[in-house]
Order: C-alpha cells, then structure tokens, then sequence
C-alpha cells in the first residue's frame, strides 16, 4: 500500500517517518514528497585500462581515491548561488539534501521526476529502494543521457521523489537496515568512502572479558 499525502504526514508528525532538515510545504506531493539537491558532488577519475571489482563492495575503490569530490556553497562571495553543470553522457554521485529515516513497517522508492527526465537526466541506475531501518542521505547515481549541459543547482533544484509503502508486517529489529557488517551506507556522509560499522559484542563476550 502506497502512502497517500495525509497519512505520511501523520507518519512525520508521529516521529515514524523523519527528514532532516524538515520539508518544506511545496516539496509535499499526492502520494511522494520531493527532496532536495545537496551540495556534494563526485566523480569518478577518467583512468583507461583501469579495471575495478565491487564483487566486495567500495571499500577498495573508496580507499584507492579514483574520484573527485567537490563542495558548492550555497552562494559565492559575490552572492551568486553556485551551481554544478552536467555535461552530456557524464555521471555524477550527488547526495540528496534531507536525511532521511525510514520505519521497520515500511520501505521507500527513490524515483526521478517527469521534468528532468524529459531533458535526459536520471536519478539511479539500479538502486531505487530504500530499506526498512535506514537512515541518512540518499545517493543520487545522476546520469545525463541527453544531448545538452544541464546546471543544477542545490536547494533549489530537486530533482528525485521518495514514496513511501506500508509492509504487511514490521520487520523485527534483528532484519532491519543497518544490522549487518555490510550495511554500510546508514548514515553515510560520502558516496564512496564507508567505514564498516562497529558491532557491539555479545553478552557472552563482555561476561569474558570481566572474568580475565
């Protein structure tokens, strides 16, 4: 079941569903809500013969440092806003503005909107679902199919819509976004450079370790 506009709003007001900074009221939609564009921009570096593996993950390509990350500001010291411009067939790695955090009963779908599509620009690749128990901002894996610069702009542009959907039953805390080593992206603050999370020991392990 799709969430209509009122009930995720009582879900926001509720504390279940949370954006960080809050939403603004024109990003709220029928059925999805809008986020905006942040201000950290990646790019991975034109290597040829550079041969890489994810079968593992991204640590390695994190490590490496196959990439460039830029910063805008919102506005330069002559008080223009800053802007990144996309050329055509370029990718980039863009994180969404809002934090997002997402309930063990329900999953979201991140998607692009009609507007940008229609001059070429993708929002994902392959990864539009955004599991129960995350929490943090989204990644924008943004492609530029079309034939023609496109400048986007942070906090103004918003270019992706997450919808939310109610699961037929919650998933217990032990199956829940971020409870597995490879859960590395909750709370993530770059698109390529992840720490794996620290697990917290058993309780066997601490009653051994206060016996020795």
């Amino acid at each position: 079941m799709v969430l209509s506009q009122p009930d995720l709003r009582k879900a926001v007001k509720a504390g279940k569903v949370v954006f960080a900074p809050p939403l603004e009221e024109d990003q709220w939609g029928e059925a999805s809500v809008d986020l905006r564009l942040g201000f950290s921009f990646t790019k991975l570096k034109d290597l040829p013969g550079m041969k890489i593996s994810v079968a593992q993950g991204l640590g390695s390509l994190g490590a490496a440092g196959f990439w460039e990350t830029i910063t805008l500001a919102e506005r330069n010291a002559l008080g223009q806003r800053e802007t990144f411009s996309l050329e055509p067939k370029d990718f980039v790695l863009a994180m969404a503005y809002e934090s997002v955090t997402v309930p063990r009963n329900m999953i979201a779908l991140i998607e692009g909107r009609s507007m940008d599509a229609r001059v070429g620009l993708s929002m994902h690749q392959t990864a539009p679902w955004i599991q129960p128990g995350w929490s943090g901002p989204i990644v924008l894996e943004m492609k530029n199919n079309g034939p023609l610069m496109i400048e986007l702009t942070p906090l103004i542009d918003r270019p992706c819509q997450l919808t939310f959907f109610q699961l037929s039953t919650a998933l217990p805390p032990r199956l829940t976004y971020g409870t597995r080593p490879t859960d590395i992206y909750k709370d993530q603050t770059h698109p390529l450079k992840h720490e794996r999370p620290k697990r917290a020991p058993t309780k066997g392990a601490a009653t051994r370790k206060r016996t020795r």
